[in-house]
């Protein structure tokens, strides 16, 4: 189906559930101006992607049309369902895999006024960490915003029961506080998980202080117009940034398969108190990567791949991805993981998806250092799949063909308990 069919499709969903009332004569053409407006640019983000470089391979021309599509779903839910007033999360999910989204994590979404007052509440899961953070704009965008303010999990106080509320305000408030400057326009909450077998999400819920039990208004047709012309915009910018981010930051800068030093990465919107290290790798089918990491005081650790749009791979149906808790360890103290299109039989393989050429990204959160030592920086060699068990440790055991379908079970069910599936 072509993206403008079921771009329409969706508007016209879109439009039998928001109820419209009457207007001025002019509010009515701006509403149609908009949504012709949000068309071109559907027309335009395609015409964007397949002029891209990557597009040119024949790996990234449909993940290409995914990535369009979930970039569609993302910022229709994000500028035309949502409200302010009447906030809701949104999560991004396996459905919007944008912005080299992590697969440990469930990313929470709600739109803010700045200035105003919001209360954030809910209760515990099982999961690692659940951490708050507050963007004016889009930090991830050079010159498109800024962090205003971060809350970390270690700095949040809980109740017996798990339970939390956390205020949003211009003026510092006692308890679990967080700065709503005057420019802020939304609040992230991830959740994170890193022991998928036994780990569970808990509630997070928003309400705008002094909203609850107001009537929400009638969508009208000038405040639908104004939806239409933002999400217009939005979904160039986002569709334009991602894959130009991955050109410029990774494929011209890094020299394929190899890894940058651990640097922290808030300021483009990652979580305060992570470190990062990323690269891209670049193999034929007989080829594998092996990347050695080593255990930290980190309470979260994590590797995966992307393709080169900044999506995650598929993680709940295939293994692109692996956590501390899931990963083995060799006698040495250190984790060897093997990043190669085809299954080489052992426990810490990342796959590829049969991609020649992605992103690598690991993340450590909550460390206790303010340095991360330099022998402990991951490393990186380029092996042929045959002779991969020359590089690795002798101790490393063979993983069987049941035993990986089991564990591909088990994040299946994982990712659909996650996500409420």
């Amino acid at each position: 189906m072509k993206l403008r069919t079921i771009a329409c499709a969706v508007m016209i969903l879109i439009g039998f559930a928001l109820p419209l009332r009457a207007d001025e004569p002019g509010d009515a053409a701006a509403m149609d101006q908009a949504f012709s407006r949000f068309m071109d640019a559907v027309k335009e983000s395609r015409d964007f992607v397949e002029q891209h470089p990557f597009y040119k391979d024949a790996e990234s021309r449909a993940s290409g049309l995914a990535f369009i599509s979930s970039m569609m779903i993302r910022t229709l839910e994000e500028d035309v369902v949502l409200d302010a007033d009447f906030p809701f999360f949104r999560v991004l999910d396996f459905r919007i895999r944008e912005g080299g989204d992590n697969p440990d994590q469930r990313y929470l979404f709600a739109p803010i006024r700045g200035g105003e007052t919001y209360r954030v509440w809910g209760r515990l899961g099982k999961q690692r960490r659940i951490d708050f953070q507050i963007y004016a704009g889009d930090p991830y965008v050079k010159g498109g915003g800024r962090v205003v303010s971060n809350l970390a999990m270690e700095n949040v106080t809980f109740g017996k029961d798990g339970s939390f509320e956390v205020f949003l305000s211009p003026a510092k408030r006692d308890g679990n506080w967080m700065e709503n400057a005057p420019d802020a326009t939304k609040i992230m909450v991830r959740q994170i998980f890193s022991d998928w077998k036994n780990e569970t999400p808990g509630e997070v819920h928003i309400d705008r202080v002094g909203f609850e039990g107001a009537l929400k208004p009638p969508l009208s047709e000038a405040a639908m117009a104004a939806k239409l012309n933002k999400a217009a915009k939005d979904l160039l910018m986002i569709v334009k940034v991602w894959p130009s981010f991955v050109l410029d930051r990774y494929v011209n800068a890094i020299p394929a398969n190899t890894l940058i030093p651990p640097m922290d990465p808030s300021a483009q919107g990652g979580v305060k108190g992570r470190w990062m290290t990323e690269g891209h790798f670049d193999l034929a089918d007989d080829e594998a990567l092996i990347v050695t990491t080593w255990p930290t005081s980190a309470n979260y650790q994590g590797i995966q791949l992307t393709d080169r749009w900044f999506s995650s791979l598929e993680y709940a149906n295939r293994q692109s991805s692996l956590t501390a808790d899931q990963a083995y360890r060799t006698a040495d103290g250190a984790f060897h993981f093997v990043i190669s299109a085809k299954d080489p039989g052992v426990q810490n393989w990342l796959d590829t998806d049969g991609l020649r050429q992605g992103v690598i990204l690991l993340r450590y959160d909550g460390m206790k250092e303010a340095e991360f030592a330099k022998d402990k920086w991951p490393t990186t060699l380029k092996v042929k799949l045959s002779e991969l068990r020359k590089y690795l440790p002798a101790d490393t055991p063979v993983f069987a063909a049941d035993q990986r379908s089991a564990e591909i079970a088990e994040r299946r069910r994982h990712v659909q308990q996650r996500f409420g599936d």
